[in-house]
């Protein structure tokens, strides 16, 4: 995956394979790329985003019960592996395209790429439900959201990790992607 000319500077070009997670990466993803908050500073935080990308069903959920609903909402119904069965009302009542994709755990399929690409890229509002697991989405939502956006991802027994794309959170995500195995 080269530079392009992508408005966010990472290539449109999605391997051969689908991508596969590393176990030497697993610990380097369980730290928070951006800021640990709580929920009551995420509206302070979020005025004025280019684009709020929620991943995970408990921060689409608490966005929405913030009265904050994301530009685009990365989720699965099921939540610490359990099934999130009183989710779906509330997200289901979100507003929005709805994109279905496959994505088994530890992984970043073409599928997911594309999804998430597109939706962080434009100017709609989309839910994109993952059967599988939708946890590596925001590597994807940062790598390639522009400039200005903010990806919002849990952690568990942390709290919720607001990156602001810019230069830095960018390359970490590309680096990320580009040591997944193909």
């Amino acid at each position: 995956m080269s530079t392009g000319n992508s408005p966010s500077g990472f290539d449109d070009a999605f391997p051969e394979e689908d991508l596969v997670l590393p176990d030497d990466l697993r610990d380097e993803l369980a730290r928070p790329l951006g800021d640990i908050v709580q929920e009551n500073a995420l509206d302070a935080l979020l005025e004025g985003s280019e684009r709020v990308i929620g991943v995970g069903d408990v921060v689409t959920v608490t966005l929405l019960r913030r009265g904050i609903e994301p530009d685009v909402a990365v989720f699965d119904y099921r939540t610490r592996r359990a099934n999130a069965d009183a989710m779906k009302d509330l997200v289901g009542r979100m507003s929005g395209v709805l994109v279905r994709v496959e994505n088994p755990p530890g992984m970043i399929t073409r599928a997911l790429w594309r999804a998430v690409r597109d939706a962080a890229r434009g100017t709609e509002r989309v839910r994109i439900e993952v059967a599988g697991e939708e946890d590596l989405a925001s590597l994807v939502a940062i790598a390639t959201a522009p400039a200005g956006a903010h990806v919002i991802y849990g952690l568990p027994q942390q709290g919720l990790a607001v990156v602001r794309v810019d230069v830095s959170t960018r390359a970490f995500a590309v680096a990320a992607i580009r040591r997944m195995r193909r």
